[in-house]
């Protein structure tokens, strides 16, 4: 039977000619706004993977901004160090020029003066050891400012002992000691022989080694445990107990500067492996929410191509029609 609707042809092309027309125009909506979902209906469960991984992805770029912060605070801790560290190194000189017998009234004040002044100074500079009001150098039972990392990064205490200037032991027992004579025989050792920069590292007195250094003073005091302020005169008159004193005060100010220094790789690795870290997921997200403009403008002149052989393919259907219409005109 022949009939006006000539098969159907006519109402098949259109409806396809309208589904390219949404296709087309997805394309056009992604390309022109970079993003391939653009109905909330499209991936949604892509999306939600993708939004999810850009929250964390926000976090760490926050993270990395802290510990950027974290680092200057470090870098402005080691400097201060570095100021200690040459005021320790200036002491043992004060101390070394003590033990100058040629030394006048007027040098031992000059010399004094100056040594009081840096004992001063460097516990100024340790107490000053703060970022935005917080301390830095603290107490070992003390938990200074945190640095957060952001999610899955961490936090990292921003710390170093604070320093302690030592007291200084009071007097050896030169009286029975063995390692202590008063005169200078084998394997024993005078007060002054201590604080001379030939005496071995390690002192061997019968069976018994003993460091020069702390167990050595600590060991052969007359008064174990007791000890006074370590001042400017104590280290100007070159004495073995501010030897020791000084000695203890070096191995406090390079914990402080090894700890710093161990602060400091922490934090940048931490950064390093953030940056790593954000990039990954920026590109992962990129993958789910990003279009990607090679493929999409490949669809898009696709579309374009049906498009216009649908609209030519509409006319040959309308055509069809038209038979019928000269049909009843004859």
């Amino acid at each position: 039977m022949t009939s006006i609707n000539a098969g159907g042809a006519f109402y098949r092309v259109q409806n396809s000619l309208n589904q390219n027309s949404e296709e087309v125009s997805k394309s056009m909506q992604r390309l022109a706004s970079g993003l391939q979902n653009i109905a909330p209906g499209d991936r949604t469960a892509s999306s939600s993977v993708a939004w999810g991984m850009k929250a964390e992805a926000a976090s760490l770029k926050i993270g990395i901004q802290n510990g950027t912060e974290a680092l200057q605070a470090v870098e402005m801790l080691n400097n201060d160090i570095q100021a200690m560290n040459d005021i320790v190194v200036r002491l043992e000189e004060l101390h070394a020029l003590g033990t100058n017998g040629f030394n006048t009234t007027t040098d031992v004040a000059a010399l004094t003066s100056e040594a009081n002044s840096l004992l001063v100074e460097i516990e100024r500079i340790a107490k000053d050891a703060t970022w935005k009001g917080n301390a830095l150098s603290l107490a070992s039972n003390v938990t200074g400012p945190k640095i957060g990392f952001g999610r899955n990064g961490g936090d990292l205490a921003i710390k170093v002992t604070e320093l302690v200037i030592p007291d200084m032991p009071i007097g050896f027992n030169t009286a029975t000691d063995d390692v202590f004579a008063t005169t200078n025989t084998p394997n024993k050792i005078t007060r002054a022989d201590v604080g001379n920069a030939q005496v071995a590292a390690a002192i061997t007195v019968g069976s018994e080694t003993i460091a020069v250094g702390g167990a050595l003073y600590e060991k052969h005091l007359s008064s174990p445990g007791t000890n006074v302020e370590m001042t400017g005169a104590n280290v100007s008159g070159g004495s073995a107990e501010a030897a020791h004193a000084l000695l203890e005060l070096k191995q406090n100010v390079d914990s402080m500067s090894v700890t710093a220094g161990a602060l400091y790789n922490q934090v940048s690795n931490v950064m390093s492996h953030l940056g790593s870290l954000n990039a990954g997921y920026a590109l992962d997200v990129a993958s789910k929410m990003d279009v990607d403009f090679a493929g999409e403008t490949t669809e898009l002149a696709k579309g374009q191509i049906l498009a216009q052989a649908g609209t030519a393919m509409l006319a040959q259907a309308n055509a069809q029609g038209q038979g019928m219409l000269a049909l009843i005109q004859s």
